[in-house]
């Protein structure tokens, strides 16, 4: 009888010491050697098979846990930085506004990651934050941490100066090295510079005028560009056609460059002529009407 290479050589010379010469015919015996040697064979392949399943998955985690905890991308951040006379205005991804005033630089992430929205500030800002409870937004800024999940503020944090923040809309928890308070809208806290101690306190600057330097008109119709341009000056409009009102308009307007110069900014955005009729009444119609 043939030896299969893959049988145990000393099974094979215990088998052949059975005692089973005239008892089992010898083509009997040598079915059941050939039957056992199958049978032996298929569960090591079966074995082999689940050793080789158990280190597929097992390298395939390994895998997943390096590309964790050594791939992964650190996010973008995105440093903006104002001099003397620059004001701007910027939106977030996740749909808050800042207005940032002059000699200010703040530092943000491109794309808000994980479960909190963190901000680094130097200087002076206008928040408008787009509300999420499930991520506070965190600004970091001379000595003191605000935190809010939706609400509308400033922060006053410029070097060798006590930083405050008032409040508008909404609430606000400011923590400092001493003690921590929460602002509701007409309160705002200065943080001591001798004891490190945030106070509270009463405020009307509920919106600083600098603030007011730049109009966000971002998505607005025409309509609702001119009635917050009525806020600030007393003027009327006049259409060639109501669909007018409906054409929207991207970006920001700068009031500083003065109210002829706002409606040209308008003008030109959309496509318009918009002509004075008498003192107080403005006509808009279509370029080349």
């Amino acid at each position: 009888m043939k030896t299969n290479k893959n049988t145990n050589p000393s099974f094979r010379e215990e088998w052949e010491k059975i005692p089973a010469r005239g008892i089992i015919p010898h083509e009997s015996k040598i079915r059941m050697w050939h039957n056992i040697q199958k049978a032996t064979l298929r569960k090591r392949r079966q074995y082999y098979k689940l050793a080789v399943a158990a280190s597929i998955v097992l390298c395939m985690f390994a895998g997943a846990a390096y590309q964790f905890l050594y791939n992964t991308v650190p996010a973008q951040i995105v440093a903006t930085k104002t001099f003397p006379t620059d004001i701007r205005l910027l939106r977030l991804n996740d749909g808050t506004r800042v207005w940032v005033n002059e000699n200010t630089e703040i530092k943000y992430p491109k794309e808000f990651t994980g479960n909190e929205r963190r901000v680094t500030l130097k200087g002076e800002a206008f928040f408008e934050v787009a509300k999420d409870a499930t991520k506070p937004f965190i600004i970091t800024s001379g000595g003191i941490t605000t935190t809010v999940v939706g609400t509308s503020f400033t922060i006053k944090a410029y070097n060798n100066a006590p930083a405050e923040v008032h409040v508008r809309t909404g609430k606000v928890k400011v923590e400092g090295k001493q003690n921590s308070v929460f602002l509701e809208r007409g309160y705002a806290t200065v943080l001591a510079k001798d004891t490190e101690i945030l106070n509270k306190e009463r405020t009307k600057i509920l919106e600083p005028e600098w603030k007011k330097t730049l109009i966000d008109v971002n998505n607005l119709t025409l309509k609702q560009v001119v009635e917050q341009l009525q806020h600030l000056h007393a003027f009327k409009a006049e259409y060639s056609d109501p669909e007018l009102m409906k054409l929207k308009i991207k970006g920001t307007l700068d009031t500083r460059q003065g109210f002829p110069r706002v409606l040209e900014t308008v003008a030109f955005a959309l496509h318009l002529n918009i002509s004075q009729k008498d003192s107080d009444t403005y006509y808009i119609t279509r370029s080349g009407e």
